[in-house]
């Protein structure tokens, strides 16, 4: 009983240090962020780091993951569905699936749980890659823009390794990335704090569109035979 409260203990303990530590490494350069100012911040002693994690580097590389994970795990569901429609090989499916995803990555990112931590953390890895970044692309970056790339694929009736699915499947995620990266911009053109449920529900819309849009288009450069 006491050792199965011990782990409870230390579970706990090292979750509320990870959340602490993507607040602090999601708005502040890895330099900035002090060990110390993590652990006040989490209630746990600073001896804590090194037997969780060994350190702060080593904090830093879990946060990553420990966000990674859970950004994952909240389209788990909706991934597995996809793979299904994907599977079968329906492109009107495919597409639907696809608007659906894209709709359903922009709320996660404007109104999700990590929402106002994540993007920091992942804009910094993206302009100035660490080791970090290996985590995230594997666990997180990759997985995504292969099920995006399954959907394209589907739809446009491509092969999936096919440079013109990976471009597609880049670019669609781009203006969900672009409300949230630009998100102060965007609450200036509308005159308040902060994005309502309506301005939610209607950007998802206008992604849903947009992504329907960009499926229908024609390279002009396109080879014989290459384009669908």
């Amino acid at each position: 009983m006491m050792v199965s409260q011990s782990l409870e203990q230390g579970a706990d303990t090292r979750r509320r240090i990870l959340q602490a530590a993507l607040s602090a490494f999601g708005h502040n350069d890895y330099d900035s962020v002090g060990i110390r100012r993590i652990v006040e911040a989490a209630g746990a002693n600073i001896a804590a780091i090194s037997y969780h994690f060994g350190g702060k580097k080593g904090l830093y590389l879990a946060t990553a993951a420990y966000l990674a994970e859970n950004l994952q795990a909240g389209m788990q569901q909706h991934l597995e569905r996809i793979a299904a429609a994907t599977a079968g090989g329906d492109p009107a499916q495919c597409r639907r699936m696809l608007s659906e995803l894209v709709s359903r990555f922009a709320e996660n990112l404007l109104t999700g749980a990590l929402s106002d931590d994540a993007p920091g953390f992942i804009f910094r890895e993206q302009n100035h890659p660490t080791d970090a970044f290996d985590i995230l692309y594997e666990k997180l970056f990759r997985p995504m823009h292969e099920t995006m790339a399954g959907l394209v694929a589907c739809a446009r009736s491509l092969p999936c390794d096919a440079e013109e699915t990976r471009l597609v499947a880049h670019a669609l995620l781009g203006p969900a990335i672009a409300f949230r990266a630009a998100r102060t911009t965007m609450l200036r053109h509308l005159s308040r704090p902060v994005y309502t449920a309506s301005d939610v529900a209607r950007i998802k819309d206008l992604l849903a569109l947009l992504t329907a849009s960009a499926l229908d288009y024609e390279r002009r450069d396109a080879p014989p035979g290459e384009q669908p």
